[in-house]
């Protein structure tokens, strides 16, 4: 869930800043603004997937057991849906995420984009093109949950007028910006390879502490293929490493 979808605010803009600057500068050291500690998520999957737990299951839950994950409605958006691990995953740090062996989340996430074309449809009554959809990773300074959860939603439109004009072939080392926020551009034939390992090896993290600030999107392309965008929280540019940006905005009830 975005920091977007919390029901108080809890801090004003300058705290809030000098909270995450204060992360930042402060690395792997244990300090209350360093990050969330909400596992609201993984209690939802726990007691519903995993059968643990006192909490009762939410209803619009949907188990992939056997795949390593689960589907949820997110309380914001019409279209929103999130992918949760099955699996303990704190977010986009987590270690595992960097292993072959590990479930390719973002794939399967595209996979389940469908629960997102069929509620515009319902929305709008149109059919929504496959690069409409986006996927969204926040990084441990842009996050409300200590449970990793890939958003899935429709894009913005303006990202979307972005990406048709960035050129074909991609040059290395390609970026878009947005928000004011510098994204590293991949383009991928496929989600074979998981962007999780791809952002990481792009921004050189191979620590936990370097990995917590990545963040990453994945939208098609238009044609067959996938572009990976990816970022990484900075404090002097006052970045906290929020791809959930690029989707549509929402609001919550």
């Amino acid at each position: 869930m975005s920091t977007r979808c919390r029901n108080a605010v809890r801090a004003g803009p300058a705290a809030t800043t000098i909270a995450f600057a204060a992360a930042l500068l402060c690395g792997g050291c244990a300090t209350p603004a360093q990050g969330p500690t909400d596992l609201a998520l993984w209690r939802i999957v726990e007691r519903g997937c995993n059968g643990r737990g006192p909490h009762a299951a939410d209803p619009t839950l949907q188990c992939e057991g056997r795949r390593g994950y689960a589907v949820l409605k997110d309380r914001c958006g019409a279209t929103h849906f999130l992918l949760i691990p099955t699996a303990r995953r704190v977010g986009v740090e987590a270690r595992a995420l960097q292993s072959p062996t590990e479930p390719n989340y973002f794939a399967w996430a595209w996979r389940e984009r469908t629960h997102t074309l069929r509620a515009a449809r319902v929305r709008s009554g149109v059919t929504v093109p496959d690069d409409d959809v986006g996927l969204a990773v926040n990084s441990r300074y842009a996050r409300s949950q200590e449970q990793l959860h890939i958003h899935i939603d429709r894009i913005d439109p303006g990202l979307r007028v972005l990406l048709r004009a960035l050129p074909t072939p991609l040059p290395a080392g390609a970026t878009l910006e947005w928000n004011g926020h510098r994204y590293r551009v991949d383009r991928v034939a496929d989600l074979t390879q998981s962007p999780f390992r791809i952002a990481a090896r792009d921004w050189g993290a191979r620590t936990r502490d370097e990995r917590a600030r990545l963040t990453i999107a994945v939208v098609h392309d238009g044609d067959r293929g996938f572009l990976v965008l990816s970022d990484a929280a900075t404090w002097w540019r006052l970045d906290r490493g929020h791809a959930e940006e690029l989707l549509e905005p929402r609001r919550c009830r």
